[in-house]
């Protein structure tokens, strides 16, 4: 035994204490070496082992020499190093490496490491020695030297920092350096196993090839997937031992990794860190819990994620943290660039865990779904493009189920928040996928299915049958019995949600007669219907049930009503922008599949009979508007096909419906809604039901009188009761009731009203528009827009891009357009002068300014000005031509074609003409009204001809008409001598009734929907309505 020499001053002893990961090391390696087999036991002596590592160099045998390090030099932070290769007489050195270490998990000492490593290195060796040469003498064991050491050399430098040389020395005869340079990992575990050791002598040799480079993050930074796989297995083989011992060395692994992620400032240390703590977790899924334990702070990863460590996204999934915690990470952008970085992550082992993009995937359905309303919509606002949507459904081609879930729910709702990713969602997703989870077992999946379905079936109706064939070609008749099982089995939203997608199915097979299927599914819509007031299954079901029929623009709006109202002839702009936000333009109220759906559908529906126009009738009486309303647009696309029913189901219908169907009809109520029930009426009266329009109430038959002038409907059905009733005098409503005020007192005078998109916008003296969803005789603010340095004077409708125009003392005009559910100012057209009335047709906007002077701008927005006397006062366009009112009383009109000029009323004569100027044009039905000094009125043919009126309404002498509104019954003035009111006269007879008072000047005047709205100086907007 050799005799172990005295520590000598250059040479201090290990302090184990220092570290007690890197002690309990030490004493977990002695634990193995008194583990090991007799033949081993029988040479092996920890003092030899320990004599050797002291030896001298200088002698014949090898040795290793550690030079003193002062305390003041001993740096963890920073420790450079140079490695000399093992088998070189040039000792070529490395690049020095960085060493850093985390304040809150430090370095094991570097003396404890070297002395660890070369313990263990030297008890390989000797095992190795005695597996491989078991023929070998037996005197061999006699002179064992140690082939391995590990030591040190101190280098001063100009900066007093710490430099350390590591010296790799090895003994030519040294039988572990053959199983170190194995090339396969497996030969190691052949010879353990041949040799018959415990898994110890397996952990050892493991150590030997992975704690030395763990402890060093230089050399972390140079490891592989393979290494990453070596050091899972470890802690692996670590997590199945029960001793606290192996507790400690899986400390020392997982110390390590959370040092190299929280403290290094390589990228490629840290990415080998996350990597490798990836791999651990992947094979032992309770690491999880042991990094939690360690307390790895979540803002780490993130900030490791937003270095394009990708793989940072999958710990910060498998932590788990909270909703919140993720949304205080803001890690969002970092998620979508993970999932749209394509090949951004390889995987270089088989792991159960999610790829990165795979985990981004999953924290994004939590930033999009876990938080309020505008939370999630912030958080889709930025990832519903058409780049990251397609991206995303690349991340889930996979055969992951639970990725595909997490993209599924995350479509929904990227197609709720904005329906255009529709189209591109529907080019690129698989139907197939969606369809194998309605077939699963699991509800869940199913729930999915069915919302995905329900969302992605809101398009134009063309695409949507292309759609449902290509879910019946892939889904086979399989497919249909899996959604009776859903109506059956699932919770009512889910069966409401099966049942559209089974009836649609069913329209597809076109099978005549009547369908189990088809039966089944309206047996639920109808039991829904009929569920409890104002409940959730109740309007949806109602809204199912509305749209079936009809079709629905890109966005994922319903347009099945904009579709119905065009039926009834309505053509007007005006009148067109008096309902509710359709884009009229919208090429889905041009599919030509649309009406073909519709009749084929309405038969299958039909066919039940009576039962289902008993539930449209009980939902007609409904309190809940959203029902009752959506009952009569259901009754209106059913009526399309009504009519080619034999008499006896059209009767029927008719006797079932007609009464709920009369209450849409009075004045006063939407426009739309009137409009539908007069399709309605069209529709189920006809032949010998017209009889019962006879039996309408006064009201709902002056109702019909005054839409006659919208639709064609209307008027048809006004001469059946003319024609019926031909003694019998028409009854007016001369009545006129407030419905409505509102407003804001501190933006000065309102002085422009119209509508646009179903909403009411205002313009003030101060410059502001402001917008009002007029309900009944409510009125809401929805916008409030402050672009106009001056008052807004003027709006119009401009065609082009279905905008508005807003005309401005600052010499601006504004185009807008709703975008996104939002007022957008998309141009600003500068004018030379204030602009004071405006108009347009087509492409082009015709000006009146301030000097009275008539201006055209084309779509190039090139200005020419129309007329060569500055005498123009209003105007107004009207079937390609500009009529316009001038300061001497006479009235001009322009083609919008070419330069033609024809004056269809003369100007008054001598100077009378400068005192009568035409401040108000107004053009209704097929006649022109001009007020000024008179109220004159005629159709446009006999001004031309005769260049006189056929009627005239004389006011007040010295006084004069400001503003004035024609409807179907009466003419409404507002004239100089009585700001204030507004005077009410009837159209026919030219006899006034009486007059209203707003209150304070009046600044504008607008007449809609059977109403008279003004807008005063005081701020206030208010209506009437004839009753």
């Amino acid at each position: 035994m050799v005799e172990k020499p005295k520590a000598s001053a250059e040479v201090p002893e290990y302090e184990d204490h220092r570290n007690p990961s890197i002690r309990c090391l030490k004493e977990l390696v002695q634990e193995s070496q008194s583990d090991a087999t007799a033949s081993v036991g029988s040479w092996y002596d920890d003092s030899f082992y320990e004599s050797d590592m002291e030896a001298d160099m200088d002698g014949t045998k090898c040795s290793g020499r550690i030079p003193t390090i002062n305390a003041v030099d001993r740096r963890p932070e920073v420790c450079d190093q140079k490695v000399q290769s093992p088998c070189s007489t040039s000792e070529p050195e490395l690049t020095a490496l960085s060493l850093p270490c985390a304040p809150k998990n430090p370095m094991p000492n570097i003396e404890a490491i070297s002395e660890l490593s070369a313990t263990i290195m030297q008890d390989r060796d000797k095992k190795s020695y005695t597996i491989r040469n078991i023929h070998a003498d037996k005197e061999s064991n006699q002179t064992l030297n140690p082939h391995k050491f590990l030591f040190f050399d101190h280098i001063a430098s100009s900066t007093s920092l710490q430099k350390h040389r590591i010296t790799l020395t090895n003994h030519q005869g040294s039988h572990a350096r053959d199983i170190q340079n194995s090339s396969s990992w497996k030969s190691f575990n052949k010879v353990s196993s041949h040799s018959g050791k415990d898994s110890t002598s397996e952990l050892l040799g493991i150590f030997e090839k992975t704690i030395p480079k763990l402890c060093f993050f230089g050399g972390l930074g140079k490891s592989d997937d393979d290494y990453a796989e070596e050091v899972a297995k470890f802690y692996k083989m670590l997590n199945n031992k029960t001793e606290i011992k192996y507790g400690m060395f899986k400390d020392v692994i997982l110390d390590q990794l959370l040092a190299g992620i929280s403290t290094s400032k390589e990228e490629r240390v840290i990415r080998a860190s996350v990597s490798i703590l990836t791999a651990i977790i992947s094979a032992n899924k309770s690491a999880i819990e042991d990094i939690k334990k360690k307390g790895l702070q979540l803002h780490v990863l993130a900030s490791a994620l937003k270095q394009n460590v990708h793989e940072a996204a999958i710990l910060i999934y498998l932590i788990n943290p909270s909703p919140g915690e993720i949304k205080t990470l803001e890690i969002l952008p970092a998620l979508v660039e993970v999932v749209c970085t394509p090949g951004s992550y390889k995987g270089g082992m088989a792991s159960l865990l999610p790829t990165p993009p795979g985990a981004s995937l999953k924290i994004i359905e939590v930033l999009v779904t876990a938080f309020d309303y505008t939370t999630n919509n912030k958080h889709l606002a930025a990832i519903s493009s058409p780049c990251i949507i397609s991206r995303l459904l690349d991340v889930a081609r996979t055969n992951n189920l639970n990725e595909f879930l997490s993209l599924a729910t995350v479509l929904i709702k990227c197609m709720q928040f904005d329906g255009q990713c529709r189209k591109y969602i529907l080019q690129f997703t698989p139907v197939t996928r969606f369809i194998l989870l309605l077939q699963s077992n699991k509800n869940h999946d199913k729930f999915i299915a069915l919302e995905f379905f329900h969302e992605i079936l809101r398009i134009p109706r063309s695409s949507a049958i292309s759609l449902l064939q290509k879910i019946q070609k892939e889904g086979s008749t399989d497919i249909m019995h899996k959604l009776m099982d859903c109506l059956q089995q699932l919770q009512p939203e889910y069966q409401l949600l099966a049942a559209n997608v089974l009836l649609q199915l069913d329209t597809m097979n076109n099978s005549p007669g009547r369908s189990v299927f088809g039966e089944e599914a309206m047996k639920v819509v109808r039991k829904h219907l009929a569920s409890e007031e104002g409940s959730s299954m109740q309007l949806l079901s109602a809204y199912i049930l509305s749209n079936l029929g009809g079709t629905y623009a890109w966005t994922g709006e319903p347009y099945t009503v904009a579709w119905l109202v065009k039926k009834t002839g309505l053509a007007s702009p005006y009148h067109c922008n008096m309902l509710r936000n359709f884009n009229w333009l919208d090429k889905s109220l041009q599919d030509a599949f649309t009406d073909s759906w519709c009749s084929r559908i309405s038969r299958s529906i039909i066919n039940i009979g009576n039962p289902i126009f008993h539930a449209l009738e009980k939902g007609l009486k409904s309190k809940i508007r959203i029902v009752s309303r959506a009952c009569l647009i259901t009754i209106a696309w059913l009526g399309c096909e009504i009519t080619k029913c034999p008499d006896g189901i059209r009767n029927s219908a008719c006797e079932i419906l007609l009464s709920g169907i009369e209450q849409f009809l009075h004045p006063g109520l939407e426009l739309e809604d009137r409009l539908l029930a007069c399709l309605c009426i069209y529709n189920y009266a006809s032949g010998k039901g017209m009889q019962k329009v006879i039996y309408f109430s006064e009201g709902v038959k002056e109702s019909l009188r005054r839409l006659s002038s919208i639709t064609w409907m209307a008027e048809e059905l006004h001469k059946v009761i003319n024609y019926y009733q031909p003694n019998k005098s028409q009854r007016i409503s001369c009545v006129h009731t407030q419905i409505m005020e509102s407003g804001l007192k501190c933006n000065g005078a309102v002085c422009a009203l119209i509508y646009y998109k179903g909403l009411l916008y205002s313009g003030y003296s101060d410059g502001s528009i402001k917008v009002w969803d007029i309900k009944g005789q409510s009125a809401m603010l929805v916008w409030n827009m402050k672009e106009h340095k001056k008052a807004v004077t003027c709006f119009s409708l401009f065609e082009p891009g279905d905008s508005l125009l807003s005309g401005s003392v600052d010499k601006t005009i504004r185009v807008w357009q709703i975008i996104h559910r939002k007022l957008e100012c998309i141009e600003v057209i500068a004018v030379k002068e204030p602009v004071q009335h405006m108009d347009a047709y087509g492409e082009m906007i015709f000006v009146v300014t301030h000097g009275h002077g008539l201006k055209v701008f084309d779509e190039s927005r090139t200005v020419k000005e129309i007329g060569k006397n500055k005498n123009v006062k209003c105007m107004r366009v009207f079937q390609e031509k500009i009529y316009v009112g001038c300061t001497n009383s006479s009235i001009q009109e322009f083609s919008t074609t070419n330069d033609r000029k024809h004056e269809i009323k003369a100007r008054a004569k001598g100077w009378k003409s400068q005192k009568k100027p035409v401040n108000s044009i107004v053009a209704y039905k097929d006649w022109l009204y001009c007020a000024g000094a008179t109220v004159e009125g005629s159709s446009f043919k006999e001004w031309r001809r005769q260049c006189k009126p056929q009627m005239s309404i004389a006011i007040d002498k010295g006084d004069h008409v400001l503003a004035m509104g024609v409807v179907e019954d009466f003419i409404y003035l507002n004239c100089s001598s009585s700001t204030h009111y507004i005077q009410i006269w009837l159209r026919e007879t030219h006899k006034k009734l009486g007059r209203i008072s707003a209150g304070s000047r009046i600044t504008s005047l607008l007449t809609a929907n059977d109403m008279v709205l003004c807008g005063t100086e005081s701020g206030l907007i208010k209506g009437w309505i004839p009753l």
